[in-house]
């Protein structure tokens, strides 16, 4: 496994394709495995990174936001990159976008997945359990219409059905290692969202940003693909039906084609 040196410590990431980096920034208790699906559909167009996002600092203080953002900074430089695009999901899209406004220069686009600007009002273990994989099993959260599918690829004992068996191994594995994310990891970020006050910095947001939401998400997140729809300049949003929080997961065909006519459109002149 590939790994970065930051300053004093190390990053892991995952690495594959050519072209334009697409940078991709877990949410609350995901690791750089979650974008399994975006590295399989999308390699053979981009240069496809996914990293952890830092780890295990002795006081909550030293956690924040500003601290997560200069550590993607930092690891662009030891990447060699001089720009990308960066996507984040859910708290991967807080990081996401405070870079973004941050470091317009080194920003080509931006793709803010079940994103929000502030703490939704709710109380912390609620939001968590709708925020982490952790916190509602993909055997519920995959989706009416992607079970029945399943069904009746099984029962026919297709190709498509082995397939589909995978996937779903696929985003159950994704979910069990996210549960081995610390308590005080959750924590610490869970102070940072509570902190987080990101609505005045969308209008600072120069790059041309794609808003990914799930349909069948909660309404508050459906709201923030609204308003950052509306308040960043240059951004389009996508609405992806059948899909909760974890879109990029449970309907990750659909999300990687929204990705990539993104950026065929808007970055067509980034070679």
């Amino acid at each position: 496994m590939p790994r970065a040196q930051i300053g004093t410590f190390t990053l892991d990431y995952c690495e594959a394709g050519t072209g334009v980096p697409v940078i991709f920034i877990p949410g609350i208790t995901e690791f750089k495995e979650a974008f399994a699906f975006q590295f399989r559909g999308l390699e053979d167009s981009y240069h496809l990174i996914s990293y952890d996002v830092r780890r295990g600092l002795k006081r909550s203080t030293d956690y924040t936001l500003g601290l997560l953002v200069e550590d993607l900074r930092k690891l662009l430089d030891a990447l060699n990159l001089t720009n990308a695009v960066i996507c984040g999901h859910s708290f991967g899209a807080l990081i996401a976008m405070q870079f973004a406004a941050t470091y317009p220069d080194l920003t080509d686009a931006l793709i803010l997945v079940s994103a929000f600007t502030t703490h939704p009002s709710v109380p912390q273990e609620r939001l968590l359990g709708w925020i982490s994989s952790t916190g509602h099993p993909f055997h519920k959260s995959l989706g009416t219409s992607f079970k029945l599918h399943m069904t009746r690829l099984l029962g026919r004992k297709t190709s498509g059905a082995l397939a589909m068996q995978d996937e779903v191994a696929a985003v159950r594995t994704i979910a069990r290692e996210a549960a081995k994310t610390s308590r005080t990891t959750i924590n610490q970020r869970m102070r940072i969202i509570q902190k987080a006050l990101l609505r005045p910095v969308l209008p600072q947001i120069q790059a041309p940003t794609l808003v990914v939401a799930g349909a069948k998400d909660k309404s508050c997140f459906l709201a923030s693909a609204q308003e950052l729809y509306e308040h960043i300049p240059k951004a389009s949003l996508e609405v992806i039906e059948d899909a909760g929080h974890f879109c990029f997961l449970t309907r990750h065909d659909q999300f990687n084609t929204a990705v990539d006519d993104f950026l065929g459109e808007r970055l067509a002149a980034i070679s």
